[in-house]
């Protein structure tokens, strides 16, 4: 599966949950009663400790009881078999201290694929939401079980280090 591939079945899978699907670049729109927002967005690198350039990222508010049970699944739509990778959930406390918010780093394979952040429901905030950011690099990287991103096929005979190249040079 190409990365481009990958972005398509992630739109396919959080659509299918009841999730608008944002284009690049869109601001996040104001809370409402009830928000499910996902999307693919290129992000400069190293601002949330996943590597690459490529996010994807889905808000749930309120957030449902099975919110990481979907984001595995999302990760089994993007063609990532768990039986194939090792898995782990590492727990840190949110930016609000852990009364505010629970988080977890989720690794792949020892290397960070997402941070999975579940925000408890306060003054002001009538319900839970969670917020998740994958790191598409990743994603792909274990999908087509390839060693660098450069190596990766981002559609057909494209890939991606064909279409970033120059970059950041």
């Amino acid at each position: 599966m190409d990365f481009q591939e990958i972005i398509l079945k992630l739109d396919r899978y959080w659509a299918r949950q009841g999730c608008a699907l944002l284009p690049p670049g869109a601001a996040r729109p104001r809370p409402a009663a009830r928000l499910c927002l996902a999307g693919a967005a290129r992000l400069a690198p190293g601002n949330d400790g996943l590597a690459g350039l490529y996010r994807y990222r889905v808000f749930l508010s309120p957030a449902p009881a099975g919110a990481r049970r979907a984001f595995l699944e999302s990760l089994r739509a993007a063609g990532i078999d768990r039986s194939e990778h090792d898995l782990r959930w590492l727990p840190f406390d949110g930016p609000d201290g852990p009364e505010a918010a629970a988080g977890w780093n989720v690794l792949l394979d020892g290397q960070a694929l997402a941070s999975f952040l579940y925000k408890v429901s306060g003054a002001g905030s009538p319900q839970a939401s969670a917020e998740i950011l994958v790191s598409l690099e990743r994603l792909a990287l274990a999908s087509q079980r390839r060693r660098s991103a450069g190596e990766l096929s981002w559609a057909g005979r494209l890939t991606y280090g064909e279409l970033h190249a120059g970059e950041g040079e």
